[in-house]
């Protein structure tokens, strides 16, 4: 994630920004190579405060819209798995203010499970129930935000993933966690159910899943022909 930025002596690499954080994973995890990171959500988790002294990460609550930082401050802003949720032309405008000249914009989030081929295939009555609760921005997500435009040079995003090694079990919970199976068991409880059955008669006793991170990644310039008016969701 910060290749991008790593042509910068490590004095310069000053501050990341990481919006719609949540439990700041990805504010933790970057922290190590900046000087500064700080997460930001309008709704910071209980865990946010009081921040351990240890902690390296500072929390502000504050809209991905509304940053309360200097301009031409931050060296990078990043949010995973929330793009979708902001209000989008103003957050992109935002994040375009607050960056230095060079600094990276990055809309990340998870693309779709990966799974092996027999699995995969034994999954396949429980994906075609569960695809129609699928909140209907999904699509641009699991595309990596396909068709965003800014401010900014394209930047080529690092090939990387999530990757779990787990039984049978494991797997099922996963997909209850998903939004679209817990829409659907309100729905079709009995259907649903026996789709999930099914899967444990995969004689399997450790299956790899993987979630490839998947995204558009940019580096600011002043130059506004670099940005079109193309943002959608697609």
């Amino acid at each position: 994630l910060y290749r991008p930025v790593q042509g910068a002596r490590h004095d310069q690499r000053r501050v990341i920004v990481e919006c719609g954080a949540g439990e700041a994973e990805i504010s933790g995890f970057m922290s190590k190579h900046f000087n500064l990171a700080i997460a930001s959500d309008p709704k910071p988790p209980k865990s946010a405060y009081p921040a351990p002294a240890a902690s390296p990460v500072g929390y502000v609550k504050c809209s991905a819209e509304n940053l309360p930082l200097p301009s031409d401050s931050v060296d990078m802003v990043v949010s995973m798995q929330a793009l979708h949720h902001f209000d989008l032309a103003p957050h992109l405008a935002e994040a375009h203010r607050v960056l230095d000249g060079g600094g990276i914009f990055a809309a990340l989030a998870w693309g779709e499970i990966e799974l092996p081929e027999d699995v995969r295939g034994a999954c396949t009555d429980f994906f075609s129930l569960i695809d129609h609760f699928w909140e209907p921005e999904r699509g641009w997500v699991v595309s990596g935000y396909a068709g965003l435009a800014f401010r900014g040079e394209k930047v080529e995003l690092p090939c990387a993933a999530l990757c779990r090694t787990v039984s049978v079990e494991d797997l099922i919970g996963v997909f209850r966690g998903w939004s679209a199976c817990k829409a659907g068991q309100r729905e079709c409880p009995g259907p649903l159910e026996t789709a999930l059955a099914s899967l444990r008669m995969l004689r399997c006793s450790g299956i790899r899943i993987s979630w490839p991170i998947v995204g558009q990644v940019f580096r600011k310039t002043r130059n506004p022909s670099k940005i079109s008016n193309s943002n959608r969701q697609t």
